[in-house]
């Protein structure tokens, strides 16, 4: 990589088992989104700020598909497959590279997390996409890229009920200038969401999205004592018509299980 250039590890390492009627062909990041696959989507995402380095990390059912998938997604793969359709050559962002990797470890997200992070040589911070998260207007990575340097930092939304059992939901409270992380729930279902509402208060709920920002401080730094977690004053990022997510600083990363 140029200098410049951030490291990005892309979680795609599950199975889709809730849609295994097609997931057992195809993985679920190549599923078309408005006429194309997801996957692409997320990669222009990433590109838009500037050079990036990408790993992509599958389940190694997967693993046939993927090697198909890193020609097809580079400028070879585009240059053949114009040729062979007799249509016109299309670029591939120069600045972006990606390359897939295979899970090895316990089936997990944390666990394409540490697969891809081990993959990069240079240090230097650390970030993380869930594949299956997708955003439409605004650039999520680019909110992060913009938030304070040597913070960790994750993506939350304003709390809405009917959306938690989809994803993690933090529990913080502002003291000293800063969000503390009191709590963190992964999918609750209705009753432990209500639960979390009578123990917290919404207005202290957030909830997790699909992106964060890991730094290599925060891993030799002593996180605080018991479960509260240190988390910046949070800011927001344009993402009409949805509620817009919001950066939190936080000193690691969400762990959530992969279907």
């Amino acid at each position: 990589m140029t200098g410049g250039g951030i490291q990005v590890v892309v979680c795609a390492g599950g199975l889709g088992t809730r849609i295994a009627g097609w997931a057992r062909y195809v993985p679920k990041e190549f599923y078309p989104v408005d006429g194309r696959p997801g996957i692409v989507h997320l990669l222009e995402e990433i590109a838009q700020p500037g050079p990036a380095e990408v790993v992509i990390v599958c389940h190694p059912y997967y693993e046939a598909f993927t090697r198909w998938a890193g020609e097809a997604l580079g400028q070879q793969g585009h240059d053949s497959y114009s040729r062979a359709a007799g249509l016109p050559a299309t670029a591939v962002p120069a600045e972006l590279t990606v390359t897939f990797i295979t899970q090895r470890g316990p089936y997990a997200d944390l666990t394409s997390v540490l697969n891809g992070a081990s993959h990069f040589a240079a240090a230097g911070d650390l970030y993380v996409a869930f594949a299956d998260n997708l955003y439409r207007g605004g650039n999520p990575l680019a909110a992060l890229r913009a938030a304070p340097p040597d913070h960790p930092a994750v993506l939350a939304r304003a709390y809405r009920r009917e959306l938690a059992a989809s994803r993690g939901v933090i529990a913080a409270v502002q003291q000293d200038g800063h969000l503390l992380m009191y709590d963190l729930a992964e999918k609750p279902g209705p009753s432990a969401a209500r639960s979390l509402e009578q123990r917290y208060g919404t207005s202290s709920l957030l909830l997790l999205e699909g992106r964060a920002r890991l730094t290599p401080a925060s891993s030799a730094s002593p996180a605080p004592t018991g479960h509260q977690q240190a988390l910046s004053p949070s800011w927001r990022w344009p993402s009409p018509p949805t509620p817009a997510p919001t950066p939190s600083s936080c000193p690691r990363p969400p762990a959530r299980s992969s279907t």
